[in-house]
């Protein structure tokens, strides 16, 4: 297998949560729902070519999803509004989307960065990372150190862009600074290509940072790096999320023994395929709701939800069960929201809703 196949695979796989009790969640929550009518006229969407990649919840209540190849789109007033380089994208290609506390939206892109304010988009570019070397030029596009990844602004206001192979540049509206480069694999050229796909602000004001080239997570406590690596049960780290008891929830590859990893400040407990009722050990994405449940996106698998002690298949409508579910999100009126490049699906409590 080439080394470009084996990067392919590794990229698109991810996990789910089984248990037995797998329609717990849903009569649980149909016995409490509030749910509108059934004659409530839904937005509708055509899908993307290449579908939808990631969401956000904007702080004015209005949910953005991103494309891989046809920009952004803007649900507001129950319309959707299609943003493009012909409107000022900077790429049409969205890898995330995040908010500054002045209420801009900010892209990660293929093409570094863009700002919008609600009125016009504004291009950052990143510092620019060589794509020549003897690995990368095999794999480029699909490891494109420029593209920006992960968006975070921390509580000081400065901004945090992860990337596909260049570590991590924090921006203080000025200048860039590299960080985590130099850490995980030692690649065929003798380079570290270090993948950020997650970054999260804890509680207590400390920033992790994930890393998709074997260098686990690493934490910033303002003044250096502390790094976990044989603490986790897997040093190929998708995803870290901050829940709302300020517990820090890492989802692996599953490599090694790896699973869902939760670190409570003291120590890590990980979760298990064979042990505690997952269908794989591989994570895609975490969300906790307003309702304190998990829900855990699967790139090859079905969608579910963990509880806290027990772990089950989210079923919609006739008990029909979502696949490769890449990112979940929860709106204002506690709707449920995913998606993954073929199609985009909302969870009203009582029924699922295809919005295409």
């Amino acid at each position: 297998m080439t080394i470009l196949n084996r990067y392919c695979t590794f990229i698109i796989l991810s996990l789910v949560f089984i248990a037995c009790n797998g329609q717990r969640y849903k009569r649980e929550i149909n016995a409490t729902s509030n749910a509108r009518s059934d004659t409530s006229v839904e937005a509708k969407i055509a899908l993307p070519e290449n579908g939808f990649y990631c969401g956000f919840l904007d702080s004015k209540g209005n949910l953005w999803f991103g494309s891989r190849g046809n920009g952004v789109y803007k649900l507001e007033n129950n319309s959707f509004i299609n943003y493009t380089e012909k409107n000022g994208l900077c790429s049409n290609d969205i890898s995330c989307i995040s908010e500054d506390r002045k209420g801009n939206l900010w892209f990660g892109t293929t093409n570094g960065v863009c700002r919008f304010n609600g009125e016009k988009f504004v291009s950052l570019k990143i510092p620019q990372s060589d794509t020549s070397s003897v690995w990368l030029d095999k794999v480029y596009p699909i490891v494109n150190p420029n593209q920006v990844m992960s968006i975070l602004e921390d509580l000081e206001g400065n901004l945090w862009f992860g990337t596909n192979g260049a570590g991590v540049y924090h921006y203080d509206g000025t200048t860039f600074t590299q960080y985590l480069s130099e850490i995980g694999k030692i690649y065929e050229d003798g380079l570290q290509h270090n993948i950020v796909l997650s970054i999260v602000e804890d509680l207590k004001g400390n920033i992790w940072f994930t890393s998709l080239s074997h260098g686990g997570v690493s934490v910033y406590d303002g003044k250096e790096f502390k790094q976990y690596k044989n603490e986790l049960s897997d040093d190929f780290v998708r995803v870290a999320y901050c829940d709302k008891k300020g517990n820090i929830l890492i989802g692996t590859h599953g490599n090694r023994n790896g699973g869902l990893d939760l670190f409570d400040g003291k120590k890590f407990k990980t979760f298990h395929k064979t042990d505690d009722g997952l269908s794989s050990n591989n994570v895609r994405w975490i969300f906790e709701d307003k309702r304190g449940e998990f829900w855990i996106g699967s790139g090859n698998s079905q969608l579910s939800i963990f509880d806290g002690e027990h772990f089950s298949v989210f079923e919609g409508n006739e008990g029909q069960k979502y696949d490769r579910i890449i990112f979940v999100l929860e709106d204002t009126e506690n709707n449920i929201w995913f998606g993954n490049r073929n199609g985009l699906w909302k969870f009203d409590g009582n029924k699922v809703i295809e919005i295409k």
